[in-house]
């Protein structure tokens, strides 16, 4: 049997994608897999044995259609569309094969969290919205979204494949790793320390915690003489990043823009514990088994994106205004940062503790 899954974007939900190729390789193990994905996130399952063919989309227009006519000579009996857009949906339709399949996206339960929750924000301006309010929260009571990973697992139903929520899994490459080893010796890193990973970054400004909270947290963690902080990211976290820095005493390790997407695998991956944002970072974490000390805000855990490591903390100030929007990408409807500025570095550091003694 021959199978397409396709998720072209974005990190976090890739990284997701390997609890289904899990999945199929357990159930199918005769299966030949073929992963379709956006090229700048291949790096993330480069030579990845569970897959036979690792296909990569460049952003051209152009290569789209090459890549139609390429996966057509590929005569696939399953097209599996974990992605369910309009250009997902395209390739799932001109694709011959025996069966094409779509996962159920729930994005209209989604869409109805975030309006309750927008609904319920405090304000003397939302008291003539008190009945939509109302209407709303009685909808979101009854709504519930099941996990990302739950809903891509779901249509594997109809290829006879049974299989339970578990967390991602991605392989460290042999060539990051020994430049991650190489990066941490050049700068005095020895093997007894204690190595945190600090991740500040994430797609939308208002995912990110603030930065004089991270910078506090930071020169709490390096009074120990043991603990070296790596600070990693891509290099649109650099100002951010930088924003920390200017607020710190301590002096860590600055990764951030130093590698590439295999060696940001390698780097996490080499951390004792990751203390990140709702961003892809967080789930390569789980999905190398590191755990994570995760910072929400305006999007909430209900919404399906929530770490899956069993030794994972989750901070959120459960405010009634959030989840705010789907993916954080929408201004504080209330001109504040309430979700943000209510987790304190102490919960902060309790958390990193929690994590580090072993008990959640």
């Amino acid at each position: 049997m021959k199978i397409l899954i396709i998720r072209l974007s974005s990190l976090g939900d890739v990284v997701l994608v390997s609890t289904v190729i899990d999945a199929l390789k357990e159930k199918l193990p005769a299966a030949a897999l073929s992963l379709l994905v956006y090229s700048k996130y291949s790096d993330l399952y480069d030579k990845d044995r569970r897959l036979t063919d690792l296909i990569s989309l460049p952003p051209s227009p152009a290569s789209f259609f090459d890549l139609l006519r390429k996966l057509r000579k590929m005569r696939f009996d399953t097209v599996l569309d974990l992605h369910f857009n309009i250009k997902s949906l395209l390739i799932k339709v001109s694709v011959p094969a025996i069966r094409r399949i779509s996962y159920r996206k729930e994005h209209w339960r989604r869409a109805m969290m975030v309006r309750a929750a927008r609904l319920k924000a405090p304000g003397p301006k939302r008291v003539l919205l008190a009945p939509c309010r109302l209407v709303a929260e009685l909808l979101c009571r009854k709504t519930r979204t099941d996990h990302t990973v739950e809903l891509f697992l779901e249509p594997l139903r109809r290829l006879g494949v049974e299989a339970t929520i578990r967390p991602p899994r991605l392989f460290i490459q042999p060539e990051a790793a020994t430049e991650m080893e190489g990066f941490l010796s050049q700068n005095g890193f020895s093997a007894e320390q204690l190595l945190i990973g600090i991740a500040p970054g994430a797609r939308w400004s208002a995912k990110r915690w603030i930065a004089s909270g991270f910078a506090q947290v930071c020169d709490r963690l390096l009074k120990d003489p043991n603990v070296r902080l790596i600070f990693l990211g891509n290099q649109a976290d650099l100002d951010f990043t930088q924003q920390i820095l200017t607020r710190m005493r301590g002096k860590p390790l600055v990764a951030t823009g130093r590698f590439d997407l295999k060696g940001l695998v390698a780097a996490i991956g080499r951390c004792r514990l990751l203390l990140t944002n709702d961003s892809g970072p967080m789930h390569i974490a789980t999905a190398l088994g590191v755990p994570v000390v995760a910072i929400f805000g305006p999007t909430h855990p209900k919404l399906g994106f929530s770490p899956l490591g069993p030794g994972d903390v989750l901070l959120h100030a459960g405010l009634p205004c959030s989840p705010c929007s789907l993916h954080g990408e929408k201004r504080c409807i209330l001109k504040h940062r309430q979700c943000m500025e209510q987790i304190t570095p102490e919960m902060v550091l309790e958390a990193i503790r929690r994590v580090l003694k072993g008990s959640h």
